[in-house]
């Protein structure tokens, strides 16, 4: 105890302290990078114009935030005027297929798409009734020309000895007018011993029936005229006759 307080006195009352840092500022180093508009970086070479400089980079900032605000703006308009062209354009549409309809509707989108809907199912049966009817039709002219082919006969008529191949041919014409049949061709021989004819016509009847029946025309056409000339020849001898005696 005693030794430890006799080394306490002999040491000196002074002693050296370590010198500390009296700053904790740094030295000022110029950057060597200047400003740009450009550039984030903030050129300090001249520092009075620190503040300037510093409202120049603000001002770029807010110019770019107001560009793209400006360019947001032009979006969302230009969006607005699409909407309202397809709008405008949809509300055309809807007008003219309302005027279409054959009823009175309400101005509706609704109303105009039920009722349009309503009519196109109407004209789709109209449409299969319409090919239903044509199919029909189409058949029935397919046999009416197959039968027209088969209708077509041929007749040969011939009177010996005819008094007048004129009157002849004219009794033929009336009897088929008679009987009501289109003729297609006719082919005729005169001569003062024969009368012959071939007759090509549209009938639904058998040929021979329609030959003898013209057949039978011709000759009852030749009997009345043999009575007529027989009755002028007769008019003529008693006149003479009578003329002689007087």
């Amino acid at each position: 105890m005693e030794d430890t307080f006799f080394l306490w006195e002999m040491q000196p009352d002074e002693f050296e302290v370590p010198v500390l840092n009296q700053s904790d500022f740094t030295e000022y180093r110029r950057p060597t990078q200047e400003f740009h508009p450009n550039n984030h970086s903030i050129s300090l070479s001249n520092p009075s114009n620190m503040n300037k400089r510093m409202i120049e980079f603000l001002r770029v900032i807010s110019t770019g935030r107001s560009e793209n605000r400006e360019s947001k703006n032009d979006r969302c308009y230009r969006h607005m005027i699409n909407e309202r062209a397809r709008r405008d354009k949809q509300r055309q549409n809807f007008e003219a297929l309302r005027s279409m309809l054959p009823t009175k509707i309400k101005n509706e989108k609704i109303s105009i798409v039920q009722a349009a809907t309503s009519y196109l199912q109407d004209l789709e049966k109209l449409k299969v009734g319409l090919q239903k009817r044509n199919s029909e039709l189409e058949e029935r002219l397919t046999a009416k020309e197959c039968q027209s082919l088969d209708t077509t006969k041929k007749i040969r008529l011939r009177v010996c000895c005819p008094s007048s191949a004129i009157n002849s041919m004219l009794g033929v014409l009336r009897c088929l007018k008679s009987m009501d049949m289109e003729t297609r061709t006719i082919q005729s021989q005169f001569s003062a011993l024969e009368f012959s004819a071939i007759l090509e016509i549209e009938t639904q009847m058998e040929a021979e029936t329609v030959e003898k029946a013209i057949q039978s025309s011709l000759m009852e056409a030749e009997r009345n005229l043999a009575i007529g000339f027989l009755e002028g020849e007769e008019g003529n001898y008693s006149s003479e006759q009578w003329y002689y005696t007087s």
